[in-house]
């Protein structure tokens, strides 16, 4: 039996069309995130950790850290669950198992890329509403009526993204993302997606072992989960025939999506982003309040992405705000004093230098930079790096390393060691 209400799958799409066609400007936005917030009450009154604070301002919310929220979990959902339960039906999720952790409730892990991974839970009511919004987010209008063929490369099974094939005419395909690359194109090649989502990573092994051309073009290409240099987009975009298209989702929920323009909006129909400055930089931290999570509450929950927001309206026209693809994390930002090198200033350098083709990796501390490449590239980017240094004042000594570590769960190319 299908664990996704595919009626409300259906409402949540519609839904979502009609206010992205709806919502003309920032006061419509912010008028629809005061009603959704004001209906949040009887949620908070169910969550422990913030019951005394139900009908409040959002502003008298405290602000939390995912590791807080992980520490506490018990206090963070409405259903008393204990984080011991909740594990174990995770665990039975990534098996293939339904990860059922009461009536209609299913948990998954996340990526854990940064710490323990954290655990995500949601009902019928919750899936129905994520699986309507991100195909109205992800797909043409036809989506819900011609049959597509969906793929998703992750690290593990979780029925939230497998409950698709049940959501509409979709034929669904997992692919592990630890599997040898030469067996995920042969699935690919054998699936025929019309859609792909999968971190970069994985999108340029597969350019790169169809160089002469994709044998199965996909009409549409999603990544997410990890930093896309604008030159490693190109590249792709060139020889898999499709441009990528990114995806800003997180255990704290579906935070961002492309346009028709491919430009990523945050999704303020249904979450209050606030803005977190970041000193030295233009950019910010994100702290999301999730409008319509009920059995987790995502309430003002600082997350570690460095966020920049885009100089001009994007054509689209859309009051959502437009946002540049996510570069990283806070925490691996250089920065020397009173200088901060972003880590997409990092991979235009070295990217540019190397080729977007290339695999790299450079690693800074207070002491000097680390760069990581093949040996015949080596001296090139090291040059890159010596000359970005160079151009923010910056001098401490650049070195070479050896070859970059093989890719686990997530790329990380530009990382920050604090000593």
């Amino acid at each position: 039996m299908p664990t996704v209400d595919r009626p409300a799958v259906v409402r949540a799409w519609l839904a979502a069309r009609w206010n992205g066609s709806r919502l003309k400007s920032t006061a419509d936005v912010q008028a629809r995130q005061a009603r959704l917030w004001r209906a949040m009450a009887p949620v908070v009154a169910r969550t422990p950790a913030i019951a005394h604070l139900a009908g409040h301002p959002l502003a008298d919310f405290p602000v939390v850290s995912p590791q807080q929220v992980r520490a506490d979990f018990q206090q963070w959902n409405t259903l008393g669950l204990d984080r011991a339960t909740a594990e174990a039906a995770a665990r039975d999720a990534e098996t293939g198992g339904p990860g059922k952790v009461a009536l209609g409730v299913a948990a998954g892990f996340s990526s854990g890329s940064s710490g323990p991974p954290g655990i995500f839970l949601n009902n019928r009511a919750e899936r129905a509403a994520y699986l309507g919004h991100l195909i109205a987010r992800l797909l043409p209008k036809s989506a819900m009526v011609r049959r597509k063929r969906v793929a998703l490369c992750l690290r593990a099974r979780a029925s939230l993204y497998s409950d698709v094939t049940g959501a509409g005419r979709f034929r669904f395909l997992f692919i592990d993302l630890a599997s040898p690359g030469e067996d995920k194109l042969a699935k690919l090649e054998a699936f025929r997606p019309h859609v792909f989502i999968a971190p970069p990573h994985v999108l340029a092994d597969m350019a790169r072992r169809v160089e002469d051309g994709a044998a199965w073009p996909p009409a549409r290409l999603f990544w997410g989960a990890e930093p896309m240099g604008e030159l490693e987009r190109d590249w792709i975009d060139a020889v898999l025939e499709s441009r990528p298209a990114p995806i800003y989702q997180a255990t704290e929920g579906f935070i961002g999506a492309p346009c028709r323009d491919g430009t990523l909006h945050l999704n303020e129909d249904v979450l209050i982003v606030e803005r977190e400055p970041v000193p030295g930089t233009n950019r910010f931290v994100p702290i999301i309040t999730d409008l319509r999570r009920t059995t987790q509450p995502m309430i003002r929950m600082r997350l570690p992405d460095l966020l920049e927001i885009l100089p001009n309206q994007c054509s689209c026209g859309s009051p959502l705000t437009a946002i540049w693809p996510v570069e990283g994390r806070l925490e691996d930002l250089w920065r020397w004093g009173d200088v901060a090198i972003p880590p997409r200033a990092v991979d235009e350098a070295v990217s540019g230098a190397l080729g977007p083709e290339e695999e790299w990796r450079a690693v800074a501390s207070p002491s000097g930079v680390v760069v990581e490449a093949a040996a015949d590239l080596m001296d090139e980017a090291v040059l890159a790096v010596k000359d970005l240094l160079r151009e923010r004042g910056v001098t401490v000594p650049v070195t070479a390393g050896g070859r970059p570590p093989p890719i686990v769960v997530k790329r990380r190319r530009v990382r920050w060691i604090d000593g």
